[in-house]
């Protein structure tokens, strides 16, 4: 390429008379003159404290690698045509700097558009670190672009350079770590409890965490949980079982999640126990909400036998719709069958139930598949949705798992994308559970504060500001019922599913205010403060503390050769090794089975499915492991003419 004679400008001539202080700053200066000029410059190469080499950022020859180009699997290219163009800085004295040009040409025309430089896109010291606060704060790449932009309209960077300062920050964080070692640092130093589950081959196949503000809700609202299991919030591809909890206003907050490769009954056994320590060894929930996973559902049985286990009527209301809509022409006809379904599921005891039942079996007997899909699906686990047998566990008004798919919602808002590691994800899930423990905090403070007009009536004078105020609306609505005159028999339903007196306790109260001790401990707020927020199930390392206390006094009376034998033992578990965790496999999904078995059915030939066929079948049993000999050397021949011959020919043969 010619090269193209600029000649020294005056902006460059001018740096040979310039004395620079620092290195930084004779950098700095040839920069922007580079840049006045429509040129970018690189440090080609140094040496601390003597000398730096200065060139274009074109300069040099692109080395390529082994790989032909036509076998890369990136599509690549190179900036650089070995322009001549080359600066030095030289380090005169004990403090200054000069600058000496030793070929101010270019091969190439000057840029009008600096765009295309990456220095140009280069973010500043302060600009990073805004990135850091940004990123950490859970704002997405593209938001963090627009408000550099906005502070610095001359900013020339791109999406893409957002993303490699993120890159970046976390090569910082990690320090020479590997992802996995500083996801448990992280845990560790954050007071998380935390279990983790090995494969033969040392890769991570489970995760369990809670956070601990998340803990000290658990404790606190121990009664009813929602478990579901969400997906594409990580870039291994495993699943993420959520496990969200009800708070004294009706709202949910996250208890604990647990990354599973399969979500088999032994994983999702491994992730409740883990759950079961936080909860505590005696406590149960009284009831998990959950879908019809049968997997789920029986490991809620191993760990919790004691609690009920409740089916989302939404889902099955919608898997009804699937299976059954088909089979009914008239959309009248399917409103009035759902309306009797409705009716079925919403029986108040189980004889209102049975006769719900007779009727939809007389009404529809010529549906045979929707009767024989409600029987053999649904009915075997009625216990588990339908009001009559409902009605009698604590669930707090809960009979869907909306609030899981709310949880859902909500954290794949802070993940933003689907492919991020462990430790990305858990900084987001933080964030979440850290914005969510505050609101509760602060709506807790609130209502012993404030107190709705409408709650200040007499039965209720000894609840507000001890008592949520959604379950003083529930209350409130109680009391309107009971000075109704609509009032029916009692069934106990409400009292029982809610844990609040129902407008026939009122009645017989007869004026007499409500006290707290007809209150769930649910719906108290007066009772909870989580200024001290309990850091795991061991409660902030308490437990240990207290054996350590003990062994020191217990360490006092030993004897000599005692004292020795005890603290080997003890440096023998501190020294311990520990076992190396690598990163998980990432898992293949559904669509990458159906893909590969596509490409293995479009990469066998005719000759070779033909003889997949014959190996099959039953008079070819004695020539069986020939044919497994012909179809092995098929896959290395099949690419040869003569390959294909001899088989054929073999082929003809058998057959």
């Amino acid at each position: 390429m010619p090269v193209v004679e600029n000649g020294e400008s005056r902006e460059l001539s001018s740096l040979l008379v310039e004395n620079f202080l620092t290195r930084e700053e004779l950098l700095d200066r040839v920069r922007k003159v580079a840049l006045k000029e429509g040129f970018a410059t690189t440090i080609k190469k140094s040496k601390q404290g003597c000398y730096v080499i200065i060139g274009c950022d074109r300069g040099g020859k692109y080395r390529g690698t082994s790989v032909p180009l036509n076998k890369r699997k990136k599509i690549s290219g190179s900036r650089l045509i070995n322009c001549p163009f080359e600066l030095w800085g030289k380090k005169k004295g004990s403090e200054r700097w000069k600058v000496e040009i030793k070929n101010a040409s270019h091969n190439h025309e000057p840029s009008k558009d600096m765009f295309g430089h990456p220095y140009c896109r280069r973010f500043s010291n302060e600009e990073v670190l805004s990135i850091k606060r940004m990123t950490t704060a859970g704002i997405p790449p593209r938001q963090i672009l627009t408000s550099l932009r906005q502070s610095n309209p001359n900013c020339k960077a791109i999406a893409r350079t957002v993303y490699n300062a993120k890159a970046n920050i976390t090569k910082v964080v990690l320090v020479g770590r590997t992802m996995i070692q500083a996801l448990f640092d992280e845990l560790g130093q954050g007071d998380f409890t935390f279990d983790i589950k090995r494969d033969g081959n040392g890769r991570l196949t489970h995760l369990f965490f809670a956070h601990p503000s998340s803990i000290a809700l658990t404790k606190s609202y121990p009664y009813v949980f929602v478990m579901d299991c969400t997906y594409k919030t990580n870039k291994y591809k495993m699943s993420l079982l959520d496990i969200v909890g009800v708070s004294s206003f009706n709202g949910s907050f996250y208890s604990c999640f647990a990354f599973m490769q399969k979500e088999e009954e032994g994983d999702y056994v491994w992730a409740l126990e883990r759950f079961s320590k936080i909860l505590g060894h005696d406590q149960q929930p009284s009831v998990i909400l959950s879908d019809r996973e049968l997997a789920l559902m029986n490991a809620i049985k191993v760990v919790f036998p004691g609690t009920a286990n409740i089916l989302c009527v939404w889902h099955i209301e919608k898997n009804v719709l699937s299976k059954c809509k088909s089979q009914f022409e008239k959309g009248e006809d399917w409103e009035t069958f759902l309306l009797a379904w409705t009716n079925l599921i919403e029986s108040p005891d189980e004889s209102s139930f049975d006769e719900a039942w007779r009727l939809l079996e007389v009404e529809y007997k010529e549906k045979e598949y929707v009767l024989n899909y409600i029987k053999n699906n649904w009915l075997p686990f009625k216990e588990r949705f339908v009001h009559a047998w409902t009605g009698k566990h604590l669930h707090f008004g809960n009979r869907v798992t909306s609030r899981a798919e709310g949880a859902h919602g909500m954290l794949k808002k802070y993940l933003t994308v689907s492919t991020g590691n462990f430790n990305e994800v858990r900084e987001k899930i933080c964030l979440a559970i850290e914005n969510q423990y505050n609101e509760i905090k602060a709506k807790i403070a609130s209502e012993k504060l404030r107190v709705t007009h409408k709650f200040r009536i007499p039965i209720l004078k000894e609840l507000v500001s001890h008592v949520s105020n959604f379950a003083l609306g529930e209350l409130f609505k109680q009391h309107e019922l009971a000075t109704s005159s609509i009032l029916g028999p009692c069934r106990g339903h409400f009292s029982k599913t809610m844990g609040l007196p129902c407008a026939h306790m009122m009645t017989n109260k007869k004026g007499e205010s409500l006290l707290l001790s007809d209150i769930h401990p649910q719906w108290r707020i007066d009772i909870r403060s989580f200024t001290n927020v309990d850091g795991g199930v061991n409660g902030n390392g308490s437990e240990i503390e207290c054996l350590l206390k003990n062994f020191q006094d217990k360490y006092k009376c030993m004897p000599l050769v005692e004292k020795e034998d005890s603290l080997k033992q003890i440096a023998q578990l501190i020294d311990a090794p520990i076992p190396l965790t690598l990163e998980p496999s990432i898992q293949p999904t559904k669509d990458d089975h159906r893909v590969l078995r596509k490409e293995k059915e479009i990469a066998l030939p005719p000759v070779i499915l033909q003889l997949s066929r014959l190996r099959k079948r039953p008079e070819n049993v004695v020539f069986a492991t020939k044919l497994d000999i012909i179809v092995g050397l098929a896959h290395i021949r099949m690419k040869t003419l003569a390959g294909v011959l001899i088989l054929s020919w073999l082929i003809n043969m058998s057959t």
